[in-house]
């Protein structure tokens, strides 16, 4: 997918010495100084485009192009990656709702996201991926997941194992059940009948009536939301 259109970033001299970064981990808590490299590797969620941006959004994403400032003001690179979720159950609902083809919509609310990182200046990632290219890299993803025996089928729905993850949940810090309230809150299904376990996530879903799906080893469907950053940012 097309990125915005460049900016001019300033060049500034590298001999000048620049303060040290340091960044907070989420699974300890602690700060860590970042190490010097020549190469960053900066993956970045992006929007749902099914309506406007808003203030949000803008936050999010001037706190990481202050980070790629830096890191390039360092004398490094930065290899910026963000995904764009083109296609998932909120587009497809308001799509419905207004009575518009969903890619239609799609392509209206991710021209205006362009306009807006450019309105706030912000460096366009070096790769602008939407979910709907990276059903490839999804599939393969999901198949590798397969291969090791942590997916399973509802019907015809495939759902990733969360038990095959001996820190699941360590990053957020939350114990269950409000890990079940938030699931809930954001599009999951945990007490879906035929789960394993409740926060188990769809990765694969059967193209139901009236909506689009995509021909794949997996059999026809798309991405759940899950699995599209996991796949990209691999």
């Amino acid at each position: 997918m097309e990125s915005w259109q460049s900016i001019a970033v300033p060049k500034l001299d590298y001999a000048l010495s620049m303060p040290s970064l340091s960044l907070t981990d989420s699974k300890t808590g602690s700060k860590n100084q970042l190490a010097k490299k020549d190469l960053y590797r900066m993956y970045v969620c992006g929007i749902t485009p099914y309506d406007a941006t808003h203030l949000g959004h803008a936050a999010t994403y001037l706190t990481f192009d202050l980070l790629q400032r830096y890191l390039r003001a360092s004398g490094s690179e930065v290899n910026y990656v963000q995904n764009i979720t083109d296609i998932d159950d909120p587009l497809l609902e308001r799509a419905n709702r207004d009575g518009v083809d969903w890619q239609v919509l799609a392509h209206s609310q991710i021209d205006l996201f362009r306009s807006d990182m450019v309105a706030l200046r912000v460096i366009p990632p070096a790769h602008y991926i939407g979910a709907v290219e990276a059903i490839p890299l999804v599939v393969q993803a999901i198949q590798g997941l397969a291969s090791k025996g942590t997916t399973y089928l509802i019907e015809d729905d495939l759902y990733f194992a969360n038990g095959a993850c001996s820190d699941f949940g360590s990053l957020s810090h939350l114990s269950k059940k409000e890990m079940e309230i938030i699931f809930s809150q954001r599009g999951g299904d945990p007490t879906l009948i035929g789960k394993k376990d409740s926060l188990d996530c769809l990765v694969w879903m059967a193209q139901r009536p009236g909506e689009p799906g995509w021909d794949s080893e997996l059999g026809k469907g798309r991405p759940g939301w899950h699995i599209e950053c996991t796949a990209i940012a691999n």
